[in-house]
């Protein structure tokens, strides 16, 4: 399973739940919904990741990359 960013369109940041819903319903495994980024994200299937975008709402399916910085004063 990876790790995905979902974004919604605006038409259905009020039904950001729903949406949510409906993605569980093709696989997602929903960690958090962001309602006001309007951003779910969860985990799901690499065969599954694609029918992620066929849900009403979706705008984009994007992995959800690990990003590690230095700690402050140590050299990049």
């Amino acid at each position: 399973m990876g790790k995905v960013t979902v974004s919604i369109d605006d038409k259905h940041l009020s039904a950001i739940h729903e949406v949510a819903a409906n993605l569980r319903e093709e696989g997602l495994k929903v960690h958090s919904v962001l309602e006001g980024v309007g951003v779910i994200t969860g985990s799901v299937a690499d065969e599954q990741r694609h029918t992620l975008l066929n849900v009403a709402g979706v705008t984009s399916v994007d992995p959800d990359l690990d990003v590690q910085l230095p700690p402050p004063g140590e050299p990049q």
